[in-house]
């Protein structure tokens, strides 16, 4: 997908609504309609606004982010690509130029879900996530990010990891969430306290997985 990729051309896209839903569900949710006829994937990606929506979209579905300088093209992992509030490693001299999205796997439902910031539509706390379950009917992969709550957009390992294995039943992913945030950097201002977006996060999270799992 091209770095100038709009928000309106994404939540358009039969395609991008067949193969890859979460990225036109979270469309939906950013700001309002002139924002998102004239907002890019590119430039929300490149910006690194923490309690921007697609970040963590992007960080979920395990894209790989195609950027562009004078020594030629490199590409970089989304895991390694937002180091920090409005920073990500991106060089000075670099654009970024394209996103790739592997295909999903069988059998997975994705979700996002988010607490919005009334004016601004701005997570104050959100979760995209992907669950795969295996024939056995046991979860085989997972696939969580977390934005608005922390200083960087973040991939939530631990949830992950008790996911994995488990029957995705209701008490293990309520155990599962109360960690998404662990050891992370919280914001905190007037919005929200980190107090309380340790917890909203936990709630979204929890919000995204089963709504994931009813999809799959």
């Amino acid at each position: 997908m091209g770095a100038l990729t709009t928000y309106t051309q994404i939540e358009k896209s039969d395609l991008l609504r067949t193969h890859f839903p979460l990225l036109t569900e979270g469309t939906t949710m950013i700001g309002d309609q002139q924002v998102r006829n004239r907002g890019t994937i590119g430039g929300s990606i490149a910006h690194s606004d923490p309690a921007a929506d697609m970040p963590g979209i992007v960080l979920a579905l395990k894209a790989e982010i195609v950027v562009q300088g004078p020594q030629g093209q490199r590409t970089i992992k989304a895991d390694d690509f937002f180091v920090d509030t409005f920073t990500t490693a991106l060089e000075p001299n670099e654009l970024l130029v394209e996103l790739r999205f592997p295909v999903l796997a069988a059998r997975t439902g994705s979700a996002y879900e988010k607490l919005a910031n009334k004016a601004s539509h701005y997570a104050i706390a959100g979760c995209a996530a992907l669950i795969t379950r295996g024939t056995d009917g046991t979860c085989s992969a997972a696939s969580i990010a977390i934005t608005g709550a922390t200083v960087r957009t973040i991939r939530a390992s631990a949830v992950e990891s008790a996911l994995v294995g488990s029957q995705l039943d209701e008490a293990t992913i309520s155990a599962a969430v109360s960690h998404a945030t662990d050891g992370e950097s919280m914001i905190s201002d007037i919005h929200g306290s980190e107090e309380y977006r340790r917890k909203m996060a936990a709630v979204v999270a929890r919000r995204a997985i089963l709504k994931a799992i009813e999809r799959i």
